[in-house]
């Protein structure tokens, strides 16, 4: 299609699109039902009120009513009484003062004022007085409702005090028949107890301290002697228990004959010799019987090979050798003593101080026993002067409001808003106005750009069929092309 029968259907386009488009708002303007917006606000005091009563003789007694602001900037009062206002129990209660269905009672829009106690209510009415009228009902409706709530919390800390007052009669008889059975059952009879037996506890801790001591200084010896000997205390006891056992001796001397005729052996003979391969039977066999044996004494395989690193019968220093290994074992005994004496003098202490802990407790509960009688009097008359005072902490969960701007009788509707459907219009017709023309300026550019194109490009030449030359040169030129 060219360029001049393609712009008339971006023009018919361009057309329709802003007719539909003001015709909506216009339709949007002429045919919405008007509604109206009334506006109220209501603040929370955030102060707080403290009663105090003094019963001479028994105590004090002392209501709070803490400020609902009182924790963080999370709790906020406001949010569930935002809840409440929006609830369908609220709605239905302010929709039957109207003599309305809950479904033409529309929910309210409510704000949280920030950094503030107010909090603004804004009611639609399809009348500025029907308006007026859904805010009061609905500011009504929520009072109803939030006294409802309170005289329920009153109501549910009435009858717990009750139940208290009952219960303190009972408490005072009962008190004075645990009294008498607590001293015939307590192992507790006297405050001296305590003292000597924490006495006793601290004696021994003293020794408990001195075996420690006396731990740690056999443990620094033995330390020491390992390192000298470059031996564990395990590894002496091993040494002893093989050092005295006459068959793994055996084997070892087997093992170490036969090792140094091998080594005879292979200075005349090459390792494959059928002499040389039977000695080394041998000395595996001896091998063996010293791991099954060392396996069978000390738990583990012995290599030979590490034995001599470890036998007190090496060296020309054997016999300060076997001292020393003596010395380390003695001093490895003389730590598991100490060892246990102190993990015993640890649990006697642990046990005396479960049973302090005991008679402490027994020795509190007698004195608290012995005051029962006291505290039921004063939880009788403080229960009492409780149920008067809390008449007047109605407002702690739920606290007043005060309206501080009534709801107006709007003025003018808040629906349809004509300036802006008029906006939205214009603004939607500049833009698919510039679409259009957009999208014809691009139809334009393409059909330049391929006639251009189509001008530009060369026409191919034909061959001439007859020519100057000889057939032959002809056929040879074609070819060769």
């Amino acid at each position: 299609m060219s360029r001049k029968s393609r712009w008339p259907i971006y023009l018919f386009l361009g057309i329709t699109t802003n007719l539909l488009v003001w015709g909506l708002a216009i339709a949007y303007i002429t045919l919405k039902a008007p509604s109206y917006t009334t506006k109220w606000s209501v603040t929370l005091p955030g102060t707080g009120s403290t009663s105090r009563v003094d019963l001479p003789g028994i105590g004090i007694a002392s209501s709070q009513t803490d400020s609902p602001y009182r924790y963080d900037s999370h709790h906020d009062p406001r949010e569930n009484y935002k809840y409440i206002a929006g609830s369908d129990e609220v709605r239905t209660r302010a929709a039957e003062l109207l003599n309305l269905d809950l479904k033409a009672f529309n929910e309210p829009k409510i704000e949280i004022i920030g950094n503030s106690t107010l909090m603004e209510f804004e009611m639609v009415g399809d009348t500025p007085q029907l308006a007026q009228q859904k805010a009061t009902a609905l500011h009504q409706a929520f009072l109803l409702q939030l006294e409802a709530l309170r005289q329920e919390e009153i109501t549910d800390h009435d009858r717990n005090l009750q139940l208290l007052l009952s219960q303190s009669q009972q408490n005072l008889e009962k008190a004075q028949a645990r009294l008498s059975e607590y001293q015939v059952t307590s192992s507790i009879m006297s405050s001296e107890q305590l003292v000597d037996l924490s006495k006793t506890i601290e004696a021994l801790r003293k020794q408990k301290a001195e075996v420690d001591a006396m731990n740690r200084q056999s443990n620094a010896r033995m330390v020491q002697i390992a390192q000298n000997l470059d031996l564990t205390p395990a590894e002496a006891n091993e040494a002893f228990a093989l050092q005295s056992d006459g068959l793994f001796q055996d084997y070892l001397l087997k093992y170490q004959t036969t090792r140094s005729e091998i080594i005879a052996l292979t200075s005349v003979y090459t390792p494959r010799h059928p002499v040389v391969l039977a000695k080394q039977q041998e000395l595996d066999e001896a091998r063996a019987g010293l791991a099954e044996r060392s396996q069978q004494i000390v738990g583990r395989p012995i290599d030979p090979e590490i034995w001599e690193e470890t036998n007190l019968r090496n060296g020309d220093n054997a016999s300060k050798r076997e001292v020393l290994f003596q010395e380390l074992i003695t001093f490895q005994t003389e730590n598991v003593g100490l060892e246990a004496q102190s993990q015993e003098l640890g649990r006697q202490i642990t046990t005396l101080e479960n049973r302090l802990k005991t008679l402490s407790v027994q020795g509190s509960e007698l004195e608290n026993l012995r005051r029962d009688v006291q505290i039921a009097e004063a939880v009788f008359s403080s229960t009492l002067t409780q149920m008067d005072m809390s008449k007047s902490n109605i407002f702690a969960s739920y606290p007043r409001i005060q309206m501080l701007t009534p709801p107006a009788l709007p003025q003018e509707p808040s629906s349809p808003k004509k300036v802006l459907a008029i906006l939205g219009a214009g603004m939607s017709s500049v833009f698919f106005t510039a679409g259009f023309l957009l999208l014809w300026m691009r139809d334009v550019k393409n059909q330049r750009r391929k006639q251009s194109a189509i001008i530009v490009e060369p026409k191919p030449q034909p061959i001439p069929v007859n020519s100057a030359y000889p057939q032959q040169n002809s056929s040879t030129a074609v070819s060769k092309r």
